[in-house]
């Protein structure tokens, strides 16, 4: 992501520090001055499969909590025996697993190389969203703005129209048509050129630890503080997130219009520029529903930069890393060999233990506004769930699927019939066999007991 500018006496380092800290406040602050308002090959993230419609549509569900009795040691050992058989065939010349079970005291019910690590694939998402929970706030809002200096009174011109975006993931074309219509209402009649201020970018848009066969995926959208439609055009990442934005706003003003010269800059706006179109992101919890749901890999990366500005005053992957593994600490979460690269886990490197997804899962639940369980899947019925069945366990499991060409992976909660709910981590990697099926029917004994 990249910089902003001050005055001609001040050092570059000196200016950068300054952009960042206002961009930060923009990013963590702002809403504090508005109106409060899973499966073959690799899990594809589907970014414009109505992703805030459904969410501001639909209220998320909170399901009531399950009668919890205490597991004896024979039902104890009756599921981890079930468990055990039901994973055989697809452990056996697997490269890699870890599984684990835990009732929601946290005892455990079932582990096989729990501490162990493989690559989560997707799953990893959940680290990425109970991090962004705890630093930027559940009801956070990314803000997206247009300013400039005041127009020319008697020809109602904008000399330049700066973008100032934030990392929202979820800004669209309607967007920015809205913004275009309100600089009409508001007596503009031409803009000279067009701005993109690019200081919250600082970093990679594409993460180098990202298989390089997979460049111009679309679940492999670059990285931008202005990202619009999810940096898709036509399901084909756009190869420069700040001119396409420009050109996408250029487009929205002639059709309102205001007449627009053809130049697009991109370079800092002054701080003293007045706003003119402040546009506010759904909430946080809004955001993580979808990307968790759907399995929104540009989502999720968004969100690692977001907080890593929040956090370290730098938007990179290496300090959205850092404040995610600071995450885990104050949670008192395990994170035996961990190894985090990126955010949306599509990286084949990284590497984490079902002790460690299963542990977030457990601290969080019953936390509120810091609770997983409502942001995830439900089966049979939502995202990468929709169409999968669990059998007696549908309608009682809410899970995160993780998907890579080798990898496999099931983390969520599901109700049991007498022991209240049950927390499971399955991370399988480099099976022969078929570990989507032996998790699924590993939760459906589970929901029976």
């Amino acid at each position: 992501m990249k910089s902003r500018k001050r005055s001609p006496s001040e050092s570059r380092p000196s200016r950068l520090r300054k952009r960042i800290a206002i961009v930060a406040t923009l990013l963590f602050a702002a809403y504090a001055s508005i109106v409060i308002a899973f499966g073959a090959h690799r899990e594809r993230a589907t970014p414009l499969a109505a992703p805030l419609d459904v969410a501001r549509a639909t209220p998320i569900p909170v399901r009531p909590p399950a009668r919890y009795v205490p597991w004896s040691r024979r039902a104890r050992n009756a599921i981890a025996g079930k468990i055990a058989k039901l994973f055989a065939p697809s452990l056996q010349g697997a490269h890699r697993f870890s599984l684990l079970v835990l009732d929601e005291r946290g005892n455990v019910l079932f582990a096989d190389r729990s501490t162990r690590t493989a690559a989560p694939a997707s799953a990893q998402k959940i680290i990425v969203a109970e991090t962004a929970l705890r630093v930027l706030g559940p009801n956070f809002r990314f803000p997206t703005l247009l300013v400039a200096r005041a127009p020319y009174r008697s020809t109602h011109r904008i000399a330049t129209l700066w973008v100032v975006g934030s990392g929202d993931p979820s800004l669209r074309t309607r967007d920015l048509q809205a913004a275009a219509r309100s600089l009409r209402a508001s007596g503009i009649r031409s803009v000279v050129r067009i701005a993109i201020d690019p200081s919250a970018s600082l970093g990679a848009e594409i993460n180098p630890h990202w298989n390089p066969e997979d460049d111009g995926a679309p679940y492999q959208a670059p990285t931008s503080a202005l990202s619009l439609d999810g940096n898709l055009v036509d399901a084909v990442p756009v190869t420069d997130p700040n001119r396409h934005a420009a050109a996408v706003l250029r487009g929205a003003l002639v059709r309102a219009g205001i007449a627009v010269g053809p130049e697009i800059a991109i370079e800092p706006a002054p701080l003293t520029a007045a706003i003119w179109w402040n546009h506010r992101s759904a909430t946080l919890r809004d955001l993580e529903r979808h990307m968790l749901v759907q399995s929104d890999n540009h989502y999720a990366e968004q969100l690692l930069r977001a907080v890593a500005l929040r956090v370290y005053g730098r938007a990179s992957v290496a300090d959205g890393v850092r404040a995610e593994r600071a995450m885990l600490r104050r949670m008192h979460v395990p994170t035996p060999g961990i190894e985090l690269l990126d955010g949306s886990g599509l990286s084949h490197g990284n590497r984490v233990a079902a002790m460690t997804l299963a542990t977030v899962l457990l601290r969080t639940r019953g936390t509120g506004a810091y609770d997983m369980d409502p942001l995830l899947a439900r089966a049979d019925l939502d995202g990468t769930l929709q169409g999968i069945d669990f059998g007696p366990a549908d309608g009682r499991v809410r899970a995160k699927t993780g998907h890579l060409d080798d990898a496999s992976s099931l983390e969520g909660y599901v109700r049991t019939r007498r022991h209240g709910e049950v927390i499971f981590a399955f991370l399988v990697n480099g099976s022969p066999g078929d570990p989507d099926r032996s998790m699924r029917r590993s939760v459906e004994a589970l929901s029976l007991m």
